[in-house]
């Protein structure tokens, strides 16, 4: 495990991450976003393997796959309490 140590493998995961969880913010989730943010994340982790390795890549991977769906739950979650409050108080 010497890519924790690796700054580089830091600042792929970072961005990796970081497209990841932007689609989770739009208020109308498009194809076209997500398809530019999932081909971006894909880019990080194909660079991580080559950078740093299979070990690593697959940690990323797994990283950013948990953090989009954590995100994007999440965003889900606040968005149907937004608008059960909406309809509440009409």
């Amino acid at each position: 495990m010497e890519f924790f140590s690796d700054l580089t493998w830091w600042g792929m995961l970072s961005f990796a991450l970081a497209a990841a969880i932007i689609p989770a913010f739009f208020q109308k989730i498009r194809l076209s976003a997500l398809v530019a943010s999932s081909l971006f994340c894909l880019g990080m982790v194909t660079a991580m393997y080559f950078v740093t390795g299979m070990v690593s890549a697959i940690t990323g991977s797994v990283l950013t796959l948990l953090a989009g769906v954590t995100a994007l739950f999440v965003t889900l979650v606040v968005s149907g309490i937004n608008t059960l409050l909406k309809k509440r108080y009409r």
